[in-house]
Formats: C-alpha cells, sequence, structure tokens
C-alpha cells in the first residue's frame, strides 16, 4: 500500500512538473515590438511647390518605407525680406496638422500632394513638412525649408 501512494505521487508529481516546463517556456521577456530602424524609417526628397494667391500646391517625394509616414505638420513663418536666405535660422510661427482624413493632404505611391489656402497672398513664407512615423520611438523627420515669394 505505501508503494502504491508513492508511485501515484511521483507520477502526478512529473506530470506537474512536465506541464510547469511545457507551459513555462512560453513565460519570458515580454515587449512591445520595436522598431527596425533601417527598415521602418523614411526621409523627404524632392520637394516642389507653386504658390497660387493664397494656395501653396506642394508635391514631396518620400523615400525609404514611406508606408510608416504618419501624419505630417506643415510649419512656416512669414518671411518679410525680397529673397530667400537658407542660411538664415527657420522660426515656426503657425503649423498645421494634415492627417490622412484632411482634404489638404493626398497620398499616392510615396508622394505627397499637400493644396493648403490659408496663406495672405501679399506675404512671402518660408516652410517645411515635418513627417511623423508611425513607430512613435523613431520621432519625426523634418524636410529642408522651402521659399515661396
Amino acid at each position: 500500500m505505501e508503494t502504491r501512494f508513492s508511485l501515484r505521487g511521483c507520477t502526478i508529481c512529473c506530470l506537474v512538473m512536465g506541464l510547469v516546463l511545457m507551459f513555462g517556456t512560453g513565460c519570458g521577456k515580454k515587449a512591445w515590438p520595436e522598431p527596425q530602424l533601417d527598415e521602418d524609417r523614411f526621409f523627404w526628397g524632392q520637394i516642389q511647390h507653386q504658390r497660387q494667391g493664397a494656395c501653396l500646391d506642394a508635391r514631396a517625394l518620400v523615400h525609404g518605407a514611406a508606408n510608416k509616414l504618419g501624419n505630417v505638420y506643415l510649419e512656416w513663418m512669414v518671411w518679410d525680406r525680397p529673397e530667400d536666405c537658407p542660411e538664415c535660422p527657420f522660426e515656426v510661427t503657425n503649423r498645421v496638422l494634415l492627417a490622412d482624413r484632411s482634404s489638404e493632404l493626398k497620398r499616392q505611391n510615396g508622394v505627397i500632394r499637400i493644396l493648403l489656402c490659408e496663406w495672405d497672398p501679399d506675404l512671402s513664407y518660408r516652410w517645411r513638412l515635418v513627417g511623423m512615423n508611425v513607430h512613435r520611438g523613431l520621432g519625426f523627420v523634418e524636410s529642408q525649408v522651402e521659399y515661396s515669394p
């Protein structure tokens, strides 16, 4: 009788240990997926634009992981000089969020088009695009500063 209990106890103990080993292997470090830095980055390519009165019509190429481009901000400042000054500091005075659902932003195959009609037709502006990566940890990407007389 004593042998029967120890055999039964040993069997139960082995089953419990087997279950612990089988289900315990899934217990480890759990964390949110991390972005692959090189595979998830995008950058701004060529930007073409024109002004028609109060409207800015701009097209920008997105290189790299264009599908990782989330929201886009258009930042600008009024420029009171008769010509551009690339070495002058860019001081943002206005900023607008251009989300996918906004009427001012259109996307197609790595090209975005912005049509914003909020500017004073009598003023010149310096502006840039700021793209937000869908992976927040990768931050934002600024384009070069453009000049629109």
